[in-house]
């Protein structure tokens, strides 16, 4: 599964050992430019904004996460997988 496919489905984003709700979650997985921003959010009392070419950059991990350089660990979840 790609990664845009796995933000469309996520209610929320762990980032390192936080869980946020992001204000703005969304990305084209047919059209979308590598500028679009893909993340909005709060992190810390700053703002974290991603654009697909930030998330298309991202390493994959073995256990399902991603690594991004100018963030750190990246889990998408789900609702569900909270419970």
């Amino acid at each position: 599964m790609n990664i845009l496919q796995l933000l469309n489905q996520s209610d929320y984003i762990q980032i390192n050992n936080q869980l946020i709700k992001p204000e703005y979650m969304f990305a084209s997985e047919d059209y979308a430019e590598d500028d679009d921003v893909a993340v909005e959010a709060q992190l810390d009392g700053a703002e974290l904004v991603l654009t697909v070419a930030d998330l298309e950059d991202a390493t994959p991990l073995a256990d399902g996460a991603y690594w991004l350089e100018s963030v750190g660990y990246l889990r998408f979840l789900t609702r569900q997988a909270l419970h």
